[in-house]
């Protein structure tokens, strides 16, 4: 079972992996990929200004750190990478005066640096003139082991291949690179089945948002799991305060 902390990384891991991700492709697909925070239509606008490539650059830029962060194994370079990509993007809609959006990348850029603090020991290094010897062990690093990493990279690899070729097929290798993702992280045995639970709910809002513009009652699906993941995250929280209350009697 994960601490809080630890298991509030990884939704957080799994949170930006999709929002990048997702957003990369549905930019490469001209809007045919679900996502949430677009625009889909970056690449026509830039085009106006011969910017078109530049526009491809930063889908496909997204969709790498998006994976990077999905696989675990490469999750803090991901997050180091994104910094950049997150601070742009957040001057970018403050300079267009886009009203809100500023506010969400805000929170964006504020869950990236939360994971770069929750890796922070691995970047001592940096500031100290002693040879670092090895790298400090954390809860989370029991996921970065076996072949699934590597999986979900050759499944992104797949979606970003046939992006531009075609849209369906497409999709059905976005959903493969989610439900491995989730198989990353539910497959070992570092979380409990409630946090299990949790992490397939969030894998299954993924695949709804994905295929929202073609499923019916989508909303209500992804409303149902979007409560669900709240509840069992109280649920959660409240058992590991009663777990430590009774460990601390003992």
């Amino acid at each position: 079972m994960l601490q809080n902390k630890d298991f509030l990384v990884l939704l957080i891991r799994l949170f930006l992996g999709y929002v990048f991700f997702s957003a990369g492709v549905c930019k490469l697909t001209h809007g045919n990929f679900g996502q949430l925070i677009g625009p889909p239509w970056l690449e026509e606008r830039l085009a106006e200004y011969g910017l078109s490539f530049f526009a491809q650059v930063v889908a496909v830029c997204q969709v790498v750190l998006g994976t990077l962060l999905f696989t675990q194994r490469f999750s803090t370079l991901g997050a180091v990478m994104l910094v950049p990509m997150n601070i742009a993007i957040l001057a970018v809609t403050i300079s267009q005066n886009w009203a809100g959006t500023p506010y969400v990348n805000a929170v964006f850029l504020a869950m990236n640096l939360a994971l770069l603090l929750y890796d922070r020991k691995r970047f001592q290094f940096l500031f100290s003139i002693e040879p670092a010897l090895s790298a400090p062990s954390l809860a989370l690093d029991t996921l970065r082991t076996g072949k699934l990493p590597w999986a979900v990279i050759g499944a992104a690899l797949l979606t970003l291949g046939l992006s531009r070729f075609n849209y369906p097929l497409t999709n059905a290798a976005g959903l493969l690179t989610f439900c491995l993702a989730g198989a990353t992280v539910i497959l070992p045995h570092a979380l409990d089945r409630l946090q299990k639970l949790i992490v397939l709910l969030a894998v299954g809002n993924m695949c709804f948002l994905t295929l929202g513009m073609k499923l019916p009652y989508t909303h209500v699906s992804i409303a149902i799991c979007s409560g669900g993941i709240l509840v069992l995250l109280v649920v959660h929280a409240w058992l590991h305060a009663r777990q430590k209350r009774t460990a601390s009697t003992v």
